[in-house]
């Protein structure tokens, strides 16, 4: 392993006696970098800890701000409370601000790292609680010390933000094995945290303490919501004006069925005279499940990434698992089920695997399709399937027969399709009512391009030959600038518009042309899109289920 320069050798080392003598003798390498940029500053906060030598180098004219190649200076690894004081003071809010690798703070690092020390220096010189990363979280989220965690509230930590699972809830599920985590709770909850608040799963921070926790802080937390007037039970209420994910019909009555809390809930609703939720099932307690696809299957599939489960819309209450080793590795958590509900398609890593429930036994088994996104849909007719891929940043569509003799190529198309100068990735796939033409939804995956941020675009292919009929871009007029959208897309029963459903409300297009006809914000953000049995499309979306009516030409 290849030597630093002297200086920041013995700043790693610890040694005041060499740093004295090098800079003494070089007193412009103060600020001398080495392997990734590293600097003695950095070196003596991160490798020795040395308030010493840390000072002695503040004084020579460090440079408190400098950071190496991947963005990190020496206060996101201040590894004590004295050199923390010492470097932050130096480097004031600038410094305090500085983000490294996934957008974090020195104190979202110094949380990470159960540093109460430098926790406390960071939090007297001024530190921002109100920090995000780039995954949205504020260092309070991140502490697994109940001490760290206290500071972090007394000194005004956000409560709640824009995650679902909340400070409240972590401390309250820690509370549940380390009693320690009690007085957080306790803290929290003096300090205004709402223990009525639902989080990824729908579970209330009063579950997670569960019947093993202790007893008192769990009545404690459901006294407090029930004093506000709510139940701590997930009512057809609540669920009327609550986040849907999945939607989608009865074959043949007026109901429909939408997931929650990343499908660990189910909801059966009446469609008929109006829309309203009739029934709520627990289908998981922490276990994340996709599925299922809109379709009027009289079966439902559902998958965690390791298993797929089969439901029957006759009893939705129980399922039954489909055979493991009829499973491929690897396995994508979106089976799609046929529209008759016989066969199930299944996707990995760049393959593709057809299922005959009926018989219990693989029919068919395909490769060379993506390995960033695999969609597959079937077509009405119940034997033609698209597929859109993803790989290295490419899209391409194949087209596939299944049917008794497994799953045969029609074609695959690779060239002509619209596309731009960012990586690409497909997300949905929607055949047309009379399987005729499938439009296909594509995202860039980074960035985006022209005067409007491009939040993706539709796609048309006909069916038989495989050629493009028309796109469509998406610019940012529908959404947030520089954010590609995982949409979802639906034609109406008559096959005249087609919706895309973003996450800030609906676009609708000619189906023959894909003129835009309409942008319709009042939904709200759309998660998911499937036919209405008679008219329009129903939509699953952050506020219920609601019937979306096309425009009138």
């Amino acid at each position: 392993m290849r030597k630093d320069h002297p200086l920041i050798e013995a700043a790693k080392a610890g040694d005041l006696d060499r740093v004295v003598e090098v800079l003494d003798a070089e007193p412009e390498s103060v600020n001398v970098r080495g392997w990734m940029g590293i600097t003695p500053l950095i070196a003596a906060a991160w490798h020795a800890d040395s308030a010493p030598i840390v000072r002695l180098l503040l004084e020579r004219g460090a440079d408190p701000l400098a950071a190496r190649s991947d963005g990190d200076g020496a206060l996101h690894w201040a590894a004590g409370g004295e050199v923390a004081e010492l470097v932050a003071t130096a480097a004031g809010p600038a410094g305090l601000a500085a983000r490294y690798l996934f957008g974090r703070t020195p104190l979202h690092i110094a949380v990470a790292n159960d540093r109460a020390d430098v926790v406390r220096a960071f939090l007297a010189a001024g530190a921002e609680t109100t920090a995000l990363d780039s995954r949205g979280r504020t260092p309070l989220d991140l502490a697994d010390d109940p001490r760290i965690a206290r500071l972090l509230i007394e000194a005004g930590a956000p409560l709640a933000h824009g995650l679902p699972t909340t400070p409240l809830h972590r401390a309250s599920e820690r509370a549940a094995v380390d009693d320690e985590w009690a007085a957080v709770v306790d803290l929290l909850l003096e300090r205004g945290a709402d223990p009525g608040r639902r989080d990824w799963s729908g579970a209330l921070p009063s579950d997670l303490i569960g019947d093993g926790g202790p007893h008192e802080l769990r009545e404690r937390l459901v006294a407090h919501v029930e004093a506000s007037g709510r139940s701590v039970e997930l009512t057809l209420e609540e669920v009327a004006q609550s986040p849907q994910g999945r939607v989608t019909v009865h074959p043949e009555l007026p109901e429909a069925l939408t997931t929650m809390f990343s499908g660990t809930v189910l909801v059966r609703w009446r469609l008929a005279p109006s829309i309203e939720p009739a029934e709520v099932i627990r289908v998981s307690r922490r276990t994340a499940l996709g599925g299922p696809h809109g379709g009027t299957a009289p079966r439902l599939a559902f998958s965690d990434g390791d298993s797929v489960w089969l439901r029957d819309w006759a009893d939705l209450r129980q399922a039954r698992e489909v055979a493991a080793e009829l499973l491929p590795d690897d396995l994508h958590a979106d089976p799609v089920l046929s529209p008759d509900g016989r066969r199930l398609v299944v996707a990995s890593c760049e393959c593709l695997r057809l299922i005959d429930l009926d018989h219990g036994e693989v029919a068919g088994d395909k490769t060379g399709f993506g390995d960033w996104s695999v969609v597959p849909r079937f077509a009405p007719d119940g034997r033609t399937l698209a597929v859109g891929n993803s790989m290295q940043g490419s899209w391409w569509l194949t087209v596939l027969e299944a049917d008794g003799d497994g799953l045969r190529l029609r074609y695959e198309r690779e060239t002509g399709l619209p596309t731009g100068p960012r990586p690409e990735i497909v997300t949905d796939v929607a055949f047309a009512p009379d399987g005729r033409r499938f439009a296909t939804w594509v995202r860039p995956d980074h960035g985006h391009r022209g005067l409007n941020g491009h939040r993706g675009l539709v796609a048309t292919t006909w069916t038989h030959s495989g050629e493009p009929a028309w796109h469509q871009h998406i610019d940012d007029v529908d959404g947030t600038r520089d954010h590609g959208a995982s949409a979802s897309l639906c034609f109406t029963p008559d096959g005249t518009r087609l919706a895309v459903g973003l996450d800030s409300g609906v676009v609708w297009l000619h189906a023959e042309t894909g003129h835009p006809l309409h942008r319709d914000h009042t939904t709200g953000a759309v998660n998911a899109l499937t036919p209405h049995p008679t008219t329009g499309i129903l939509a699953a979306t952050d506020h219920g289920l609601r019937l979306l009516l096309p425009p009138t030409p």
